[in-house]
């Protein structure tokens, strides 16, 4: 049996080779902690702690609150925390967190609507194939007519819209285990606090829409346990990943890095990818200029109304030829409709272009479609040139 997480099931979806190196793997490197991650874990904490004495009758002042926070901050602060953006001090990320919990008590204080049922919970959903699902609820509470408020907290810089929020799968696979948890269940809802914001989102799944996520998750966790290929999927997400260093599409820049400035110079695959780079320019304009070259000459044998072009050892021959062409796939509609009403869908193919480009330049076009068609066909001149000795 295999607990999956929505922190599993994401890595997978995300890039499988990740997922390879974390979960079958488990390749040990050091994750640098950003002071983004810092932050929001403090809070977390600093809510964690207003909730859970709450549980025990103390309540907490804002100013009790406040200090906590302050103390705590002081106390786990690290010089290896990363600042990646340096046009911020540690002290602006420091008063986010305060307003964060600073608008987040004002706008809930004092505390009484809800019965906070469980912090940080540690529970597993048992899935129909016999594996399980972790459910981590930052904080589930309830209220006296039975609903159920499954509630995460957010402290990043990006509000995510209510549509985002309705597709959300993590809150949505806790609610199939509150539900089952707890049968008197009135109502599940689902609350993301973007506290930065100070702003409050909720979103409702129907038992049909949950059925519906525990198939779809279980049939990602089949094809998880069948994948045999695991290969890496570059996206901006990669700035983040901590096994970025030993990846294959990054590996090579890092070992760049370290090299000494000789030795960045006389790298073999350096000088490749700086060849290669060197030639591709070099037949990009060698392209340019020979189709110009031959829009000239095309236009030096009109003038002249000659066939063959001659040069000191070599000559270039031209030929005349017609294209054809129709609409374009998504301006088609009007053709297939033709088409189909002379009975001569299937033998086109969904509209086989090039099949019908043929049967006109062939002469060879059904009697039915020649009158028709005509609408839909453009024809343009082209030239066919090829070099020759003399």
């Amino acid at each position: 049996m295999t607990t999956y997480s929505h922190s599993r099931l994401g890595t997978f979806q995300h890039c499988k080779y990740k997922f390879k190196l974390r979960y079958i793997d488990k390749v040990k490197v050091e994750i640098p902690t950003t002071v983004e991650m810092f932050m929001g874990d403090m809070v977390h904490r600093t809510l964690y702690k207003l909730y859970k004495d709450l549980q025990y009758q103390k309540i907490n002042s804002k100013e009790e609150i406040l200090g906590f926070y302050e103390e705590l901050w002081n106390k786990e602060w690290s010089e290896d925390i990363l600042i990646a953006k340096k046009e911020y001090s540690v002290d602006n990320y420091k008063k986010i967190g305060t307003k964060c919990l600073i608008d987040y008590y004002d706008r809930h204080k004092p505390f009484n609507s809800l019965i906070t049922l469980g912090l940080e919970t540690q529970n597993m959903l048992p899935l129909s194939n016999g594996d399980s699902y972790h459910i981590r609820i930052d904080r589930l509470s309830a209220d006296k007519e039975g609903n159920y408020f499954i509630v995460d907290y957010k402290t990043n810089s990006s509000l995510k819209t209510q549509d985002e929020l309705d597709e959300d799968r993590q809150l949505a696979m806790y609610s199939i285990w509150v539900k089952k948890t707890f049968p008197d269940y009135k109502s599940v809802k689902l609350t993301w606090h973007f506290l930065a914001f100070d702003k409050e989102i909720i979103s409702i799944r129907t038992d049909e829409q949950l059925i519906q996520l525990q198939s779809e998750v279980e049939s990602l966790i089949e094809e998880i346990k069948a994948c045999k290929e695991f290969p890496t999927n570059v996206t901006r997400l990669c700035d983040w990943c901590e096994f970025k260093q030993i990846c294959p599409a990054f590996k090579h820049d890092y070992e760049l890095e370290q090299k000494t400035i000789e030795g960045f110079k006389e790298d073999d695959g350096l000088k490749l990818v700086d060849k290669f780079s060197a030639l591709k320019t070099t037949i990009s304009e060698l392209e340019k200029e020979m189709e110009e070259i031959k829009e000239k000459l095309i236009e030096f044998s009109k003038q002249k109304e000659i066939s063959a072009v001659y040069g000191s050892n070599k000559k270039i021959s031209l030929k005349t030829f017609e294209t054809i062409s129709f609409p374009a796939k998504k301006d088609r509609d009007e053709l297939n409709e033709l088409i189909k009403d002379k009975g001569l869908w299937e033998e086109l193919s969904d509209l086989d272009t090039f099949k019908l480009s043929k049967l006109v330049k062939e002469g060879k076009l059904p009697k039915e479609l020649k009158k028709d068609i005509g609408k839909f066909i453009t024809k343009a001149e082209n030239y066919r040139l090829s070099l020759g000795k003399k």
